[in-house]
């Protein structure tokens, strides 16, 4: 099963004349499009009891998750993320000064459940708070005492959120030390190291056991694993808004680890994956907003045979 933990938040796109409200929140993202790849995905996480907050409950309870959690703090408001977009890339101002998505109640999650094949993945937001970095912590702490399940770990850094980039890089680094899976961009790996040659990078920052993708925007994405890395093309589009494209990618992604956890031995699998993996990411830039942009399987299948109906 996939175990999707943190943040879920609204996305508020607003071009000063309109506003548009969005579930979402990258764990959520990955949770919610996990759902068209397996059928195993759970989320845990947490609201405000306010309208944004029942809107991301009547979001969740409409998507057929195995198990759901999302709690109601009274105290705290939900979460919030302003997004302007210009020619489809996106910029985010978060308002979660008092948020609920990093307040989350470790007493709450029974972490006995697990099974040895779980992966839990866990939202990296939480890290720019004392409360989250505590949580973040224990989850893990948790996580190994009771199982062998794999932590997941998407770096997703947001630099408004924290008091400096030097801040951010060392909790950072810390966290990375931790998981077992982990995904970057290639902007956030050169963040941690000043490597150029990618490959010397991961070597640096990652051990021998732990697994990693790298997205390179139009450019594909790298799978690093043992030592080795492999890089693999994604396909000419042009977008609309790439928010939750990553979130769309690591889904897809994780969701292979899911139900055939040994294609990471062989290389074939690997760049057949990761190929649809880069399509997924791709086709959701064609669609507003992180959730119910993703494709499914057939429409990755249909692109495939058909890889010249989107074009620059």
């Amino acid at each position: 099963m996939l175990i999707c933990i943190g943040e879920i938040l609204v996305d508020i796109f607003d071009d000063g004349k309109n506003k548009t409200v969005l579930p979402g929140g990258a764990p959520f993202n990955v949770a919610c499009n996990a759902l068209l790849y397996t059928k195993d995905v759970a989320f845990i996480g947490a609201v405000g009891n306010d309208e944004y907050g029942r809107l991301l409950q009547e979001t969740a309870n409409n998507k057929p998750f195995k198990y759901c959690q999302i709690d109601v703090l009274p105290n705290r408001y939900t979460s919030k993320a302003i997004v302007s977009l210009n020619n489809g890339e996106r910029s985010f101002r978060f308002e979660r000064a008092s948020g609920a998505d990093y307040a989350i109640n470790i007493n709450d999650i029974n972490f006995a459940n697990l099974r040895d094949d779980d992966i839990v993945h866990i939202g990296s937001l939480m890290l720019s708070e004392e409360i989250g970095r505590k949580f973040f912590d224990d989850a893990i702490s948790q996580i190994r005492d009771h199982s062998k399940a794999k932590i997941s770990f998407d770096i997703n850094y947001r630099d408004d959120i924290f008091s400096s980039k030097e801040e951010a890089k060392k909790v950072f680094l810390s966290a990375i030390k931790k998981a077992d899976i982990l995904k970057f961009s290639l902007e956030e790996l050169e963040m941690f190291s000043p490597r150029k040659d990618i490959s010397t990078a991961l070597n640096e920052l990652l051990n021998d056991q732990q697994i990693a993708v790298v997205t390179l925007g139009k450019e594909g994405s790298i799978f690093y694993h043992h030592g080795n890395l492999l890089k693999v093309d994604s396909y000419p589009m042009k977008p609309i808004d790439t928010t939750g494209a990553g979130d769309a990618f690591y889904a897809y992604f994780l969701s292979c680890l899911v139900n055939k956890p040994d294609f990471i031995n062989k290389e074939e699998k690997i760049k057949y994956y990761l190929k649809r993996a880069n399509v997924v990411g791709g086709l959701t830039t064609l669609k507003k907003g992180a959730i119910n942009s993703a494709p499914r399987e057939e429409e990755i299948d249909t692109f495939l045979k058909n890889d010249n109906l989107v074009l620059l």
